[in-house]
């Protein structure tokens, strides 16, 4: 038998309840915990806690210098800037590519010859011009403008040489597209001068101080040019009466007679009044002695007789002198294809005017 203190025992007895109400709930609990454990089947999966890495900071790569790549022959192509009006894509001899932006053509007229002028536009230095002269290219110009130590450059090809060079017809609206298609140009010797070659004639030889065989850098180039209407310049368009000539694709061609190229009196049938136009055009009429228009010539298409609808003649002074001016008017005249077929090629609309002779 275990004695306790008195002052312990009494404690013990005035708080028993406390110490058995602690007992059960202990008694409880450990009774739930082993319910739980054999209530659940013995394959039964239990939940496992998985472990996530955290993802790590990828390093951030610093740019390195800039610096002048080559990329090989397999390499994708090297994306060119974008230019707001035009521009000509330039290749040199060592294969490096880059792009000119130029504006918008401009075009000046100067005798037979006229020339089509894209100037630098942004940061480009390169300035294009092509000359032309009877509706042909005969020559290109490629001018790279000094910067800081660099002299101008200046890179030619003159008539045959300008190979894929062309002037295409006038469109609907009266514009012309000027294509340059592998268009090799030589760079001009430092300190020659160029001289625009005349129409027809032969390719002048090589200036003085410069050997026949000297080889010089070669630059090719790549462009699609688009020149306004003449009518949209004021430089271009007809100052007094002109023809507007639509032909069987749909192109719309100003044709202005500059004041008229003469007229021929022949012994015997009509008479024929010429007119040419800047692009080297020929519009003929022929009159007969009474008056009356016997046919119409433009280039190869043609009308006579009575297929010559809708042309008229007034004749300022005595109408018996071929001398005398005249003006010759066109509504819906229809022009026709040379050959058997005969079929429309062109309708004009308009008048010129062959002033007086004497």
């Amino acid at each position: 038998m275990i004695f306790l203190p008195r002052w312990l025992d009494d404690e013990l007895h005035g708080r028993g309840w406390v110490l058995a109400a602690v007992m059960l709930s202990a008694l409880l609990f450990f009774g739930w915990l082993v319910w739980v454990r054999w209530s659940q089947p013995t394959d039964a999966v239990r939940p496992a806690r998985v472990e996530t890495a955290l993802p790590q900071p990828v390093p951030l790569a610093l740019p390195a210098a800039a610096e002048a790549v080559v990329a090989p022959a397999s390499a994708s192509p090297v994306v060119l800037p974008a230019c707001p009006h035009q521009h000509v894509d330039i290749t040199g001899a060592d294969g490096l590519l880059q792009r000119g932006c130029l504006s918008a053509t401009r075009t000046r007229q100067s005798g037979s010859v006229r020339s089509y002028v894209a100037q630098a536009e942004g940061v480009s230095n390169w300035h294009l011009t092509v000359d032309a002269a009877g509706g042909q290219v005969i020559s290109v110009r490629l001018r790279q403008a000094a910067i800081g130590t660099s002299p101008e450059r200046l890179y030619v090809c003159d008539d045959t040489a300008c190979q894929g060079a062309s002037l295409a017809a006038p469109d609907a609206n009266g514009a012309r597209a000027l294509s340059l298609d592998d268009t090799r140009l030589q760079a001009l010797p430092p300190g020659q001068r160029w001289r625009r070659p005349l129409p027809g004639a032969k390719r002048s030889p090589p200036a003085a101080g410069t050997a026949a065989g000297e080889v010089r850098p070669v630059v090719s180039l790549k462009a699609t040019l688009s020149a306004q209407p003449d009518r949209n310049d004021a430089a271009l368009a007809c100052a007094g009466r002109g023809v507007t000539i639509v032909n069987s694709q749909g192109a719309v061609i100003d044709f202005c007679a500059l004041g008229g190229a003469g007229f021929e009196v022949p012994d015997d049938g009509p008479m024929h009044f010429a007119f040419r136009d800047l692009e080297g055009r020929a519009l003929a009429v022929a009159v007969g002695s009474d008056g009356t228009i016997d046919g119409v010539t433009l280039g190869a298409l043609s009308c006579r007789g009575t297929r010559c609808g809708g042309v008229s003649m007034s004749v300022r002074g005595d109408t018996d002198n071929p001398s005398a001016e005249r003006s010759f008017s066109f509504s819906g005249t229809t022009l026709y294809e040379a050959g058997p077929s005969g079929r429309p090629g062109a309708t004009l609309n308009g008048g010129v005017t062959m002033p007086s002779q004497e």
